[in-house]
């Protein structure tokens, strides 16, 4: 009788614990919809070309990611399987995984040798979205391909086909829901980027994010801002219901498919990459003999503590909601929640939270630890965590059926195997944290972060200042990075 009296209580709490994760996701909305001062319904052409021109923007910058991701995928055919295909997957990751801070600063560093002034604008934020997403929609069509179509591919080979054959009549058909995936995901991304136009965009064509954060921030217009808001979430929501599955297999192709790669191209893969190493390099050398104010020197300190601690919370905060989303999962209408779900927009976030009570630097520095979760957390389990656990729901269901409590799955089965890949997950949300302005610049207030500091110094047009202060925020994320990952190799062995 006590243990039917335990079950019960059991899945009751796993159903409340799924019910508070999606309203903590959702909160940013509810707390529009409670706390929105005053409402009015302003005039169409106050928000439809903003919201035209980031309609554009996403398009073009989702098709030509991924245009060029198929070019890379094709160039990566051509390396063997081994160290260098490995190092391969990292350098077309590489522009991804950086916090867009530093990418904007490369970009930014490329004008400065030739002496010709940045082509701020609607192009140069399309140039920084595909440079951002052309590699990672490349590394998802390796693992795609090898996953569904490898054999396909090597009996294409042995009969003689055409690769022109193997696309249209072999690999179109299998693959366009994934394709179609891929580009509603890189289009949700460059939909919903607020730290690249903001920098980038200049001011010649406002995306919608930056739209929302001057309608506020300049002109005090809820009203507007609501409206927008609420065309983007109503998009969103719309691109959430096609985006019923993950678009990122688990497992990486464990070897080359020379078939479908075109001669030529094998050099292709790092150029992303190098773009933005030799970007930094030419940052750090016109950064180096830069001499700080002193008062921007006593800040430093107080900054990079700041910034770090940041970067730790937001990082635990997405392991305790992985070790959450593990205990109550599988569940076929959750687990289609979150693979469908896509995060608010950085502005609407920010904003929503700056509503709720609390002025201080305490108060500040959580709702921005809780704004810089709600906005990764999503993309981040869309991309690494839900393959990780998907892998493991024979096992626990296996174990279930045993007679095994969901805590003991947890704990015993679930986060022995899939920890290092829900810690690396935490690695980057907090190499991300760790370089974040756009968020910070909303909701910081007078608290000093490292990336704030840098991101008034590239408004004051001292970028070599601002490049100066780039290599020590990149070792201390990293070094961030690192203290996760090394904890997923110590729990994994």
């Amino acid at each position: 009788m006590n243990g039917i009296k335990f079950l019960k209580g059991e899945a009751l709490g796993r159903s409340l614990a799924r019910v508070a994760l999606g309203l903590l996701l959702l909160s940013p909305y509810l707390i529009w919809l409670v706390w929105i001062p005053s409402w009015s319904a302003p005039s169409a052409q106050a928000w439809l070309k903003p919201l035209i021109t980031s309609l554009l923007q996403a398009f073009t910058s989702a098709a030509l990611s991924v245009v060029c991701g198929f070019l890379l995928f094709q160039a990566v055919q051509g390396w063997r399987p081994g160290r260098w295909r490995h190092v391969c997957e990292v350098a077309l990751l590489l522009p991804g995984m950086v916090p867009p801070l530093f990418l904007v600063l490369a970009l930014l560093a490329w004008a400065a040798p030739w002496g010709v002034a940045f082509p701020y604008g609607l192009a140069a934020v399309i140039g920084a979205h595909v440079l951002m997403n052309s590699g990672l929609v490349a590394v998802a069509l390796d693992r795609m391909v090898y996953s569904k179509l490898s054999g396909m591919t090597e009996t294409a080979w042995v009969l003689g086909a055409s690769k022109r054959q193997f696309w249209l009549r072999v690999a179109w058909p299998y693959l366009k829901g994934d394709l179609a995936c891929i580009f509603l995901f890189v289009f949700s991304l460059c939909f919903t980027s607020f730290s690249i136009p903001l920098v980038l965009g200049g001011r010649r064509a406002a995306t919608l994010e930056v739209a929302i954060f001057d309608t506020i921030r300049m002109e005090g217009r809820w009203d507007l801002a609501v409206v927008m808001a609420l065309c983007q979430s109503l998009i969103l929501f719309l691109l959430a219901m096609t985006l019923p599955r993950s678009f990122w297999p688990a497992r990486r192709g464990r070897k080359s498919l020379p078939f479908l790669n075109v001669r030529g191209l094998k050099p292709l893969v790092f150029v992303p990459a190098l773009v933005l190493i030799i970007g930094w390099v030419l940052g750090g050398l016109a950064g180096a003999g830069v001499s700080f104010d002193p008062q921007l020197k006593s800040q430093l300190i107080d900054a990079a503590l700041t910034t770090t601690t940041l970067a730790f919370s937001v990082g635990l905060l997405h392991l305790l909601l992985l070790v959450l989303v593990a205990y109550v999962t599988p569940h076929r209408g959750l687990d289609r929640f979150l693979n469908g779900y896509l995060a608010p927009s950085p502005a609407i976030t920010g904003f929503a939270l700056l509503l709720l009570p609390g002025e201080s630097e305490t108060a500040a520095l959580l709702k921005l630890i809780f704004a810089l979760t709600l906005i990764t957390f999503p993309l981040l389990y869309r991309w690494l965590a839900h393959a990780a656990l998907a892998m493991l729901q024979k096992q626990i269901i296996v174990a279930r059926s045993l007679g095994a409590s969901w805590a003991a799955i947890v704990f015993e089965i679930v986060w022995p195997q899939a920890a290092p890949q829900l810690l690396r997950v935490c690695g980057l949300s907090a190499l991300w944290a760790c370089g974040d302005f756009a968020l910070s610049g909303i909701l910081a207030g007078p608290m000093p972060t490292l990336p704030l500091l840098m991101q008034g110094l590239i408004d004051n047009y001292q970028i070599e200042a601002a490049q100066a202060l780039m290599f020590p925020l990149l070792f201390l994320g990293l070094g961030i990075y690192g203290v996760f990952v090394g904890a997923a190799r110590y729990v994994s062995r």
